[in-house]
């Protein structure tokens, strides 16, 4: 939670007080060392608070407390003044800049708001375009197995490989919608981790067994380098931690060609594990990587994912408390690399 929703939380009245408070406060001090403390800085601090944490009509409260405090500090620190026209003038040339910075201020709230109310108008609309779009492809891809099972009669060959690369491109699309929704998902803020012992070792050990027969297809190398029978238990998620490690894992022998090799590391540390994936594929180009976890972001046109699993991944990793990043070399390789905490600080 941020600074300002746990403000927004607590009492609008009382943060109002709390403004005023520190006006009273500002004023000591500024009578007690004159020069040393008269700057228009301090006198902001107040008005900045209570406007951005409150609102409209406190913020203008504030601002003719501030401005009146301001002056009368003056007014008896130095009480030289040979026209009341000078402490007036200066009253209203104190409270026009703090007025302005008041304005400035909600017109910042505002566009702020503004700017968020149109993210989740977008990302709802694009949520349900997608989730309107999954039945209708679930209900195709059905039907296209009905008729490559020859439930609905015998077909050619050649009407028979169609339908497979109809089928095919379905999944693909399926596949897009999932991770889009699954994306805006994340994005909303609707995903909580639920943290629970998860031992990593035997996790890659499943996922790596499971890449074997496509790393096999592919004549790639496959290892996995553990520390042994130690057990490796962190405090995470288990369901989107393995969704992270299938991600990487079948990245890695997608971008690596025939003859290759990946290497799955495990390093079990003092706080937390390394997981490092390195594969002898097409690298990344170094002016790629800064964005390569960004949202539909993509390093070749040509490519067919969706531009979300990464985007997917580091938000998981980063929900569980980890952290992740990738080091390549274009045409040599690349190793991505993500740790979890073994406790998790709430």
């Amino acid at each position: 939670m941020s600074i300002t929703e746990i403000f927004a939380k607590q009492s609008k009245p009382l943060l109002t007080a709390l403004g005023f408070v520190l006006v009273i406060l500002i004023g000591g001090i500024n009578y007690l060392t004159g020069p040393l403390f008269s700057s228009l800085v301090f006198y902001l601090v107040p008005v900045i608070f209570v406007t951005w944490f409150v609102g409209r009509s406190a913020g203008i409260l504030i601002s003719v407390a501030s401005a009146l405090m301001w002056v009368f500090v003056d007014m008896t620190a130095k009480p030289s003044y040979p026209h009341i026209i000078i402490p007036v003038w200066n009253l209203a040339e104190k409270l026009g800049i703090f007025l302005i910075v008041v304005y400035i201020l909600l017109r910042l709230a505002e566009e702020r708001e503004l700017s968020r109310k149109l993210e989740r108008e977008r990302m709802y609309m694009l949520s349900m375009f997608a989730h309107d779009m999954k039945n209708p492809v679930v209900t195709a891809g059905g039907f296209l197995l009905r008729l490559l099972s020859g439930k609905a009669g015998p077909l050619t060959g050649k009407q028979l490989d169609y339908l497979a690369l109809i089928s095919n491109e379905l999944a693909v699309l399926e596949r897009f919608i999932t991770d889009f929704l699954e994306f805006s998902r994340f994005e909303s803020k609707e995903y909580k981790p639920v943290p629970l012992p998860f031992d990593t070792a035997t996790a890659i050990k499943r996922h790596v067994e499971a890449a074997k027969m496509e790393a096999d297809r592919k004549d790639i190398k496959l290892f996995f380098e553990s520390p042994g029978d130690t057990a490796a238990v962190v405090n995470a998620d288990a369901v989107q931690i393995d969704r992270v490690i299938t991600n990487l894992l079948d990245n890695a022998i997608k971008y690596t060609g025939q003859g290759g090799a990946v290497t799955v590391r495990l390093l079990n540390r003092e706080r937390d594990v390394l997981v490092q994936i390195t594969d002898t594929g097409i690298g990344i180009p170094e002016d790629h990587i800064p964005n390569i976890f960004d949202a539909f972001y993509r390093v070749t046109r040509d490519s067919k994912g969706s531009g979300l699993g990464l985007a997917i991944v580091k938000i998981i990793v980063e929900a569980n408390g980890g952290r992740i990043w990738v080091e390549s070399i274009h045409g040599k390789g690349s190793t991505f690399s993500f740790t979890l905490p073994k406790r998790r600080k709430d």
